[in-house]
């Protein structure tokens, strides 16, 4: 038998460690993909709402103990006392359901009027306020008027589900 010498006569081959990698790193890259097509990871990043509670202006004068329709209504321009301060600093908006104000261990529990939309960071919505004006009374069984100087906590949840906590001083 002969040698084969020349171009064709001897062939190299991909090392098995090196064909080990590119399989791997193929594997990853394509799996990364598929994730974030099938779950929707990479678009959930981009239109995301950061949605918090900037400001706190409930006067105890106006939150007494009274079974009286309990509601809020969300605006953009400065309302008068007693109103909560929500922004929004993401790039998609979020909508408010409710909100619960807890004080002297009963919790008090208030509904949007109408839609409360916060949009996105740079529209005119993105900061709104939660205005409780005319509708401000505290009616959960137990409940007692506010007292000017106390503590309260409460939650704004949102319509997908998300909570924001606060906490503020009677004022």
């Amino acid at each position: 038998m002969k040698k084969r010498h020349g171009k064709y006569g001897q062939r190299k081959a991909i090392s098995p460690i090196i064909a080990t990698v590119l399989i791997i790193a193929v594997t990853l890259i394509a799996s990364v993909a598929i994730g974030g097509f099938v779950f929707g990871i990479f678009a959930q990043g981009q239109n995301s709402a950061l949605v918090a509670v900037t400001g706190t202006s409930l006067l105890a004068a106006d939150f007494t103990a009274n079974p009286a329709p309990t509601t809020f209504a969300c605006v953009t321009a400065n309302p008068t006392i007693p109103y909560l301060t929500v922004t929004n600093t993401g790039s998609g908006s979020a909508a408010i359901a409710s909100v619960g104000i807890t004080w002297a261990g009963t919790n008090n529990a208030f509904s949007a009027s109408s839609t409360c939309n916060i949009g996105a960071a740079g529209t005119t919505s993105a900061t709104s306020y939660l205005d409780f004006a005319g509708s401000s009374d505290l009616t959960a069984t137990g409940a007692t008027a506010a007292i000017s100087g106390q503590a309260y906590t409460g939650t704004i949840t949102l319509t997908n589900g998300a909570q924001l906590l606060l906490t503020g001083i009677w004022q």
